[in-house]
């Protein structure tokens, strides 16, 4: 019959996608699965072809629609390892659509709780490492990000300003790399100041809460 026919073709369609996948011909790929999940909506085939078809935009750098695709998956599979997988990729597709340090970091923010929910839902993942390290890295961006304005505000002498973004890391991000140097332009901020006795007094009461004993000799030179 026809019907038997076109399930034909999409199944020999989906082999034809599988092949230029594995061949990293993603391009090619996505097409293919994108021509089956028209066809195929609702069945096996069509969301074993969305799974493939998120993989692919994944490599073309198409993170947006990626993620939509295996979000898609994951609501409708019943392959739990596949939708864990599909759940982490989600999280990778948020964290490369995330910007560079001086742009906004909205995305940033968006991405560490998309990831944190993945860590909720799959504490056991053999993708918690590279989830957890992912946090780690966006919160390093944000935490810069704070700590370059804290610094601008500092060259123009807006001193309560810069304490303002010196105080968000020290309080927020204190995980960070940019923790310590919060600490050490905190007390440089009371040297410019002219405010000797706070300087002093700032350093013996955080000297203990560096992340870096090098950073305690540095705060010590200053």
């Amino acid at each position: 019959s026809t019907v038997t026919k076109t399930e034909m073709s999409n199944q020999q369609r989906f082999e034809k996608g599988e092949s230029y996948f594995s061949k990293n011909k993603f391009e090619k790929a996505k097409n293919e699965f994108e021509i089956i999940i028209q066809n195929e909506q609702g069945t096996n085939l069509g969301l074993e072809s969305t799974f493939y078809l998120a993989k692919a935009l994944f490599e073309l750098k198409e993170y947006d629609e990626s993620s939509y695709h295996f979000n898609y998956y994951s609501m409708f599979s019943k392959d739990i390892d596949k939708i864990e997988f599909a759940q982490f990729m989600k999280c990778r597709c948020s964290f490369k659509l995330t910007t560079p340090y001086d742009n906004d970091q909205t995305q940033s923010i968006l991405s560490i709780s998309i990831i944190q929910e993945f860590l909720d839902n799959f504490p056991h993942s053999k993708y918690k490492s590279d989830a957890i390290e992912m946090i780690k890295d966006l919160r390093n961006k944000i935490s810069k990000k704070h700590y370059e304005i804290g610094r601008l505000y500092l060259k123009m002498k807006e001193f309560e300003a810069a304490f303002y973004y010196f105080d968000i890391i020290l309080s927020e991000y204190y995980d960070t790399n940019y923790h310590d140097e919060a600490i050490i332009s905190y007390i440089f901020t009371y040297i410019l100041m002219e405010d000797y006795d706070k300087a002093k007094k700032y350093f013996e009461k955080n000297k203990n809460n560096f992340n870096s004993d090098d950073k305690v000799l540095e705060a010590e030179m200053i």
